[in-house]
Parts: C-alpha cells; structure tokens; sequence
C-alpha cells in the first residue's frame, strides 16, 4: 500500500484494529508507533499459525503474510491479506 510518510502511522494503526476484530487473531509484536506490527492468526480447526507481518517503508506500508507450517495453506493467507487491504481502503 502506498502513502505518503506521515500517513503510514495511522495506516498501520487502522491496520491494527482491522487485524484485531478479525477471528482467532492476536498481535504478537510491534506497534504502529514502532512502524512494524505482526499479528498470528490461527487455523478454525488445528489451530495452526499463519503470521501476518505490516510494515512502514519510505513509500508507505509494505504486508507479508504467510504460514508457519507445511507447503502451502490453501489460499487463505491471501484471502485474509486481501480483505484486510479492503476494509484497509474503505
């Protein structure tokens, strides 16, 4: 996501409270202040972790997500980023 260098706090603070109402997740470290936040956000029914990683570039806010565990995670982490970017937008 692109922003300008004073936007990318609040940014990531948005991000953070959309992060947080989502299910069966938690931050695990940073804060917007910090310019990196990483959530966990845990599988319905294993309970495996998939981390999802914000951070704060010259450019605006760079997201990674992925699994902990195994190959691949069926699409989810994606589906996940992308409905965060979504509400990110509204």
């Amino acid at each position: 996501l692109t922003a300008a260098a004073d936007q990318t706090q609040a940014l990531l603070a948005k991000l953070d409270g959309i992060a947080l109402a989502s299910p069966r997740t938690q931050r695990v470290a940073g804060s917007a202040e910090t310019g990196r936040i990483t959530w966990v956000t845990r599988s319905a029914f294993w309970g495996f972790p998939d981390y999802t990683t914000a951070e704060s570039t010259p450019t605006g806010i760079t997201i990674f997500a992925r699994q902990r565990f195994g190959a691949g995670d069926f699409g989810v982490n994606a589906a996940r980023l992308q409905a965060w970017i979504t509400s990110l937008n509204t």
